[in-house]
């Protein structure tokens, strides 16, 4: 999950694999963000190039999928009790400390002129942070998720589970998949009712949550080739839909809600999830990564803003060496600044904690007393 989750659920210790998905799905979401301020969806896709960032494109639309997947493998086994919603706790306050950065760097470097209630609006509307969104759609997603457990631990088949899973990805990934087409050329046609299709993010919970109970395995040798040619199938679909002289979105393209992305999401995830690795520098690389995560998505907005406003106006066959650059020196900020928001985020949040449990056993302390004088 883009949360950082210091132990697995099962077992009080670091699961490599897991930690390198987070930092999989980190990285992937780097590049989409490359691509979407550098020009990329302005540019028609009409030649070999921007067949291939096209297609890179569809692999890094999975960043979400993979975040959400590993929620769910990370959470459908947690007992339902108060850390489970005491866990979002620290997720707040470091989108709260994140977001007046956010709001600073927009008044003072992008020039932004707005009143105090419209930042205050800005800021309760998840906005004030560019990425804040997935803040918003992840407290629904704590709220919503032990039903969603109980729910999954009722089913104790397996085709029961395959079930439950199917019928989410026929509600939520279907209709994307069908209702994108543009049948006589210009018009898109409802064909499959849509109106569950934006609660995508709970089918892939539950694919985690799949994952999680039966452990399925796959060749890797067999598994990335097939992920590429999926990505790479849709690039050129892409193309022969947009026509040669219009942009990305004038063609058939996917989102995060679509099979085409779960496919390679999935695929992804089960390529590196049991991965292990005995080299405790790398392992320890990449657990430091991954508990930052959250901090190093939202913080990198400030980056983004500030790196690519010098890199626009070149051609697409100039996308993989500026992108490795560009993506790796905002990685590298993202992660030295989210690191110090984690620490203090995570003080604060203990803290908090820690008062609360101090009250709560002084009210007791002080409950007891009282009776004990009546008697």
């Amino acid at each position: 999950m883009l949360i950082s989750v210091k132990q697995c659920v099962m077992e009080k210790k670091r699961y490599f694999g897991l930690d390198a998905v987070r930092v999989l799905a980190l990285c992937l979401l780097l590049w989409l963000h490359f691509l979407l301020r550098n020009g990329f969806y302005s540019k028609p896709v009409n030649n070999v190039p921007m067949i291939l960032a096209a297609a890179g494109r569809v692999i890094f639309m999975c960043c979400i999928p993979l975040f959400l997947m590993l929620t769910g493998y990370l959470k459908c086994q947690k007992p339902w009790n108060g850390s489970y919603y005491r866990s979002l706790l620290p997720i707040l306050i470091s989108w709260v400390l994140i977001s007046p950065i956010c709001m600073c760097y927009k008044i003072f470097v992008s020039e932004v002129e707005m009143t105090a209630y419209e930042w205050v609006v800005e800021f309760f509307n998840f906005k004030m942070a560019n990425y804040s969104w997935y803040i918003e759609m992840y407290i629904g997603l704590i709220l919503v998720s032990p039903f969603l457990n109980i729910a999954w631990t009722q089913m104790k088949t397996k085709k029961k589970h395959q079930a439950m899973v199917l019928s989410f990805m026929l509600l939520t990934f279907l209709p994307s998949a069908v209702n994108g087409i543009a049948w006589d050329g210009e018009t898109k046609l409802n064909v499959i009712p849509n109106y569950w299709s934006s609660l995508y993010f709970f089918t892939y919970y539950l694919i985690g949550c799949y994952i999680r109970t039966w452990q399925p395995r796959v060749k890797k040798r067999l598994a990335i080739p097939a992920a590429i040619l999926i990505a790479l199938m849709f690039a050129l679909i892409n193309c022969v839909t947009g026509g040669a002289q219009k942009n990305f979105y004038s063609g058939y393209n996917i989102s995060y809600g679509h099979p085409g992305t779960a496919a390679i999401a999935v695929l992804l995830f089960l390529s590196v999830y049991q991965l292990r690795c005995r080299n405790r520098f790398i392992s320890g690389t990449m657990a430091a990564v991954s508990n930052v995560a959250l901090e190093m998505y939202l913080i990198s907005c400030v980056f983004d803003q500030t790196i690519y406003r010098y890199q626009k106006g070149y051609g697409a066959e100039e996308y993989l060496w500026r992108g490795i650059l560009a993506c790796g020196l905002v990685f590298l900020l993202s992660f030295l600044s989210g690191w110090a928001i984690h620490w203090l985020s995570t003080h604060l949040s203990t803290g908090l904690t820690n008062c609360v449990k101090t009250m709560k056993s002084y009210t007791i302390c002080r409950e007891k007393q009282n009776n004990n004088g009546n008697e």
